[in-house]
């Protein structure tokens, strides 16, 4: 009986003992599966191969670290100047990669995404623009390539940007919280579209020489609308001068008032006797240096503020995206600031031909606070990073009650936005809707 009570004691460890085993295996295809993603050229087809790695059956916390590890980057990537080739609207663009001879997959690399003057005219491919050209500290630069009816501020261009960081993402380590957008001239006046209609990849948005009124002219076909206080979710840093021949300061600087008005963050220097030039890049760079090193992207910020006239695109802001616009009785003032003193009186900037939807809302652990006018609904996008799933969370907008209770981590979600972010600190296991009351 002993000898009995003993061999059925060992045979139940080895039981345990197999199946702890196998609880530490990934699942079958699992490594294939993400071999695939990781091989992926861009996020569609990330998103096909997404899919697969959700079928495989892997448990969300396997998949999470797998996704937070990331890929592994070829140590003989090339470097220097090199061309990429996209097609905008069926017309070939020549866009510019440079990376810098001294880099190496071990180390993360910030990447400045450099937005030229002179949008418009017809395309003239080749070398970039380097008219203007400012010297930065060693890192991943990327040149996009804008032209007459693809301007930095047209939706086919906004696209071409977005995936040509998306596709240096794929290719080279990039810091994914040092990832900035800044800009000369016409490039600068984008830096303030991209600010106000797709502000979740940038952490800094800086304007040399731009203009934001330029948007507010119908004739050069800006996707509008447009709002000021979306600028809140991008430190602003903005450079003009004097003497400009096409955008002197004194023009600027009344905008740059109303912008600070909207509650952004924004660091302005006028340099009173430049023209339309960088001549004083050698005095400015440290300042602007400096001003890139304080801010690097927060990965889940506790604050956001977001509008928009559309549902279809321009409508996230990191973990928020709005999904339904329209009065509710619960809706509550949210200033909209649209004017600025002009000759005594006030000049509003940007149309509003449609109404529009703001969300405001606030982090706390599990528990958001929002406060929204003209939306009816709107999604929460929950990170294990900052949600306790194992507690309820707690939503109120307007004063009242929106949601409580549990939330379940999906495989399927983390997924599905791991591959459009495609985006080491930003993940997420939950989307949680919300209907305004």
């Amino acid at each position: 009986m002993k000898r009995l009570l003993l061999a059925l004691v060992c045979f139940t460890l080895a039981l345990v003992g197999a199946v702890s085993g196998q609880n530490n295996q990934a699942p079958e295809g699992l490594d294939a599966a993400f071999g695939a993603y990781w091989a992926a050229t861009d996020a569609r087809q990330a998103a096909d191969v997404a899919a697969r790695i959700v079928r495989a059956g892997a448990d969300f916390d396997v998949v999470l670290t797998r996704l937070k590890a990331g890929r592994t980057y070829k140590a003989d990537e090339r470097k220097g100047v090199i061309e990429t080739t996209t097609t905008v609207d069926g017309t070939r663009v020549d866009n510019y990669i440079e990376v810098p001879d001294s880099y190496t997959p071990d180390k993360k690399w910030a990447l400045r995404v450099q937005l030229h003057g002179g949008v418009g005219r017809p395309v003239s491919n080749g070398r970039p623009l380097t008219a203007g050209r400012i010297e930065g500290e060693p890192q991943i630069y990327l040149h996009p390539r804008a032209m007459l009816d693809a301007e930095w501020w047209r939706g086919n261009q906004v696209d071409n940007v977005l995936n040509l960081v998306d596709l240096v993402k794929r290719r080279y380590n990039v810091d994914e919280s040092r990832i900035y957008v800044t800009g000369i001239s016409d490039g600068g006046t984008g830096v303030y579209f991209m600010a106000m209609r797709e502000a979740t990849l940038w952490s800094a948005c800086l304007s040399l020489n731009g203009q934001p009124l330029v948007l507010a002219n119908p004739d050069v076909g800006a996707d509008q609308q447009l709002y000021v206080g979306n600028m809140v979710n991008c430190p602003m840093y903005a450079v003009n001068g004097g003497r400009d021949q096409l955008y002197p300061a004194a023009g600027v600087t009344p905008v740059i008032e109303m912008i600070k008005r909207a509650g952004v963050s924004i660091e302005y220097k006028v340099y009173p006797e430049a023209q339309h030039n960088t001549a004083w890049w050698p005095e400015e760079r440290p300042f602007y240096e400096m001003f890139l090193a304080e801010n690097a992207r927060a990965a889940h910020p506790v604050r956001l503020s977001w509008e928009t006239d559309r549902t279809d695109r321009y409508n996230r802001i990191q973990w928020l995206t709005i999904d339904a616009l329209g009065k509710r009785s619960s809706d509550v003032a949210l200033a909209d600031v649209n004017a600025f003193e002009y000759r005594g009186g006030n000049r509003p900037v940007f149309d509003r031909e449609r109404p529009g939807g703001r969300v405001d809302v606030v982090r706390n652990g599990n528990t958001f606070e929002a406060k929204t006018r003209g939306v009816q609904r709107f999604t929460l996008l929950l990170s294990p990073d900052i949600v306790d799933f194992s507690k309820p969370v707690q939503v109120t907008v307007n004063g009242k009650s929106a949601f409580s209770g549990t939330v379940k981590k999906d495989v399927a979600t983390l997924m599905k936005w791991a591959a459009r972010d495609n985006d080491r600190t930003v993940l997420y296991g939950a989307e949680l809707p919300i209907t305004v009351p």
